[in-house]
C-alpha cells in the first residue's frame, strides 16, 4: 500500500489513504449523505477508520473524524490569554448533520424531532446541513448512543477541546487566520464562512423587491409592510438604518432590539427558522476550514460545548449556561472568531443557530 505522507504544517501527524482501516474495523458502508465538497459521511453507528501517524504511534481516528495532537496551545487572546494543554483526541470533522440525527432518531425509535422538520423528517435539500434546535442534552444523548454503538468514547467537546482544533497550532483568531477576511463590493459577498452578511447580501441581490412585513407584536411597526432593499432598523426616534452590507461584510439594519425591527424581526426571517435557518451544507466553504481539518468551526452553526460560564454576552448575561463557540449563520464576522466572546445558552433547550459536533477519545497503538 502506498502510503501518502501529509504534513499538518508542522504537527507531524501522517494521514494514510482514506479507505485505509485499522485492523478489525468494518467495512465500508454507502456514505449516509456528503459534505458539499464530496467528503462521504458515514452512519454514526459506523465504526470505519482511517490511521494517523502521530510520532511513534499509530491513531485509529473515525472516519468522521480528524485528529488533534498533544500538547500545549493557546487559549484565548489579549490580557485574558493563557497557555494549556491536552491529551490527543479526535473531533468532528463537520458539525453532526440532519442526516446524521434522523439516523440515529430511527434508530432509537424516537419522535422527538426538532422543531423545523416535518413528518418525521428534515426539510427537502438538507440532510448535509448542520442539525439545529437541539439542546445539550439531546446532543449528549446523540453522542452517548454513538459510544454504545461503536465501543468508542463519544462526548461533547470542552471549550478547550472545541478552540484547539478551530485554532490550529498557530493559534489563529479564525481557523484560516487574524482576520475575517471577508469583502462585499458590487453586491458579491467574498467569504471563508457563513454569517449574516451571506444572507443580507443573498436577499438584497437576488430578491430586493420581495415584500416582507415586520411581525413582531411587541413593536410599534408590527403589520407594517416593506420590501427586502427598505428593512431597517429603526431608532426610538423612527430613525431608520436601512439593511447594508459593508465593504468588509458588516452589516447594517439587522436587528434593533429596543424597536423590534431590522431583518430579524420581519416574516422573512420567521420563515427561514422555519426550515433550520439560513445554514448552508457542511464542507461548503473550503478555505474556511481549519489547519487541523475541521470545517465550519467559523459560522454556519454554533457549537455546544461542555464547559459551563458566566455569560458575558447576549440575553443569557450573567447566567451561569454552557458555552457555545463559533459564531452562526446569524451571528456578525466578529462573533464568529475561535476564541471565547462569552456566549452561552442553557443546556435544556434547543435554538435555531445552535447544533454540535463530537469528540472521541481514542486508545493509541504503539
Amino acid at each position: 500500500m502506498k502510503i501518502l505522507t501529509l504534513l499538518v504544517l508542522t504537527i507531524g501527524l501522517i494521514v494514510l489513504p482514506a479507505g485505509a482501516q485499522a485492523p478489525g474495523a468494518a467495512s465500508t458502508a454507502d456514505p449516509l449523505t456528503r459534505a458539499a465538497n464530496g467528503t462521504a459521511i458515514s452512519h454514526p453507528s459506523s465504526t470505519q477508520v482511517y490511521p494517523v501517524i502521530d510520532g511513534p504511534r499509530t491513531i485509529s481516528v473515525p472516519v468522521n473524524m480528524v485528529y488533534v495532537p498533544a500538547g500545549k496551545f493557546t487559549v484565548g487572546t489579549g490580557p485574558g490569554e493563557t497557555t494549556a494543554e491536552l491529551d490527543g483526541y479526535c473531533i468532528g470533522k463537520f458539525p453532526v448533520t440532519n442526516a446524521e440525527y434522523k439516523a440515529f432518531l430511527d434508530a432509537t425509535s424516537s419522535t422527538r424531532c426538532p422543531a423545523y422538520w416535518s413528518g418525521g423528517t428534515y426539510p427537502e435539500g438538507k440532510a448535509n446541513h448542520p442539525v439545529v434546535y437541539i439542546s445539550l442534552t439531546q446532543a449528549i444523548a446523540y453522542a452517548d448512543w454513538m459510544s454504545k454503538q461503536t465501543g468508542w468514547k463519544v462526548t461533547i467537546p470542552t471549550s478547550n477541546e472545541w478552540e484547539k482544533a478551530a485554532r490550529g497550532p498557530k493559534a489563529y483568531l479564525y481557523p484560516w487566520g487574524n482576520t475575517a477576511d471577508a469583502t462585499y463590493q458590487d453586491g458579491v459577498l467574498a467569504s471563508k464562512f457563513n454569517f449574516n452578511a451571506v444572507a443580507a447580501a443573498d436577499y438584497l441581490k437576488n430578491h430586493p423587491q420581495m415584500e416582507v412585513t415586520y411581525n413582531n407584536r411587541q413593536s410599534k411597526y408590527f403589520g407594517t409592510k416593506t420590501t427586502v432593499e427598505r428593512i431597517a432598523g429603526y431608532d426610538d426616534a423612527g430613525n431608520p438604518t436601512y439593511l447594508a452590507v459593508g465593504a468588509n461584510g458588516s452589516v447594517r439594519g439587522w436587528v434593533s432590539h429596543t424597536t423590534y425591527t431590522g431583518f430579524i424581526y420581519t416574516d422573512l426571517f420567521t420563515a427561514l427558522n422555519s426550515k433550520g435557518g439560513n445554514t448552508s451544507a457542511v464542507g461548503s466553504y473550503e478555505a474556511g476550514k481549519s489547519a487541523y481539518g475541521c470545517y465550519d468551526m467559523a459560522g454556519n452553526v454554533w457549537n455546544w460545548c461542555a464547559s459551563t460560564i458566566v455569560a458575558t454576552n447576549g440575553a443569557e448575561k450573567g447566567q451561569t449556561v454552557n458555552e457555545i463557540r463559533g459564531g452562526s449563520w446569524y451571528a456578525t464576522a466578529t462573533s464568529c472568531r475561535s476564541v471565547s466572546i462569552g456566549e452561552g445558552r442553557s443546556p435544556a433547550t434547543g435554538y435555531n443557530t445552535v447544533g454540535f459536533r463530537l469528540v472521541m477519545h481514542p486508545a493509541a497503538k504503539p
